[in-house]
């Protein structure tokens, strides 16, 4: 699989991106509205995993002093006609700052991208090498470009097709998790 950075491609992970920003449900603030965790949820400082509610894999984000490691498990790598979604996000209590980290894999055209999403330009920043997926999971390192006091995570997992788009997150209703920063 080649490697590219995507423009207007990703505009279904800009929608999740603004979704997530309003508050996931009716414009709702992370504040005003406690996050609903799924039974699985865990959270120590600088690791947190829980399951996806479609019941369809987990999501584990780790921290280290210069990068996020994110593995997925459970998931398609790749599905003929289809093109698979990886994202988290950590944002601020005030969501006035965030951070995406992104991999998508288009089994039509047969490209990756792997990188920092940026909701602004749509552009998504290559990382160094390519998600790992030997082991029947998803990993991907970003090494860390800048320094954000994150109060939540939010990962998501979309399944594109061209009659259909279907996201799952960690919750039902989609609303963000608890993260604490590495100390």
């Amino acid at each position: 699989m080649g490697m590219k950075t995507r423009g207007g491609a990703v505009a279904a992970g800009a929608l999740v991106t603004a979704v997530l920003l309003s508050g996931c449900v009716g414009g709702g603030s992370r504040t005003a509205e406690a996050p609903s965790p799924s039974a699985t949820e865990t959270a120590t400082p600088g690791r947190a995993a829980c399951d996806l509610a479609s019941g369809t894999g987990s999501v584990t984000l780790e921290e280290t002093a210069d990068a996020y490691r994110v593995e997925w498990s459970g998931v398609p790598t790749d599905d003929d006609g289809a093109r698979q979604e990886y994202q988290v996000q950590l944002g601020t209590e005030s969501q006035d700052d965030h951070i995406s980290m992104y991999i998508e894999f288009d089994s039509i055209t047969g490209e990756t991208t792997y990188g920092w999403f940026d909701p602004d330009t749509l552009d998504v920043d290559p990382v160094p090498g390519e998600p790992d997926t030997s082991a029947g999971t998803v990993v991907g390192v970003f090494p860390k470009q800048r320094e954000i006091d994150a109060s939540y995570w939010s990962p998501s997992w979309s399944k594109t097709t061209t009659e259909d788009s279907d996201t799952t997150y960690c919750t039902e209703d989609g609303q963000v998790l608890d993260w604490i920063p590495l100390a």
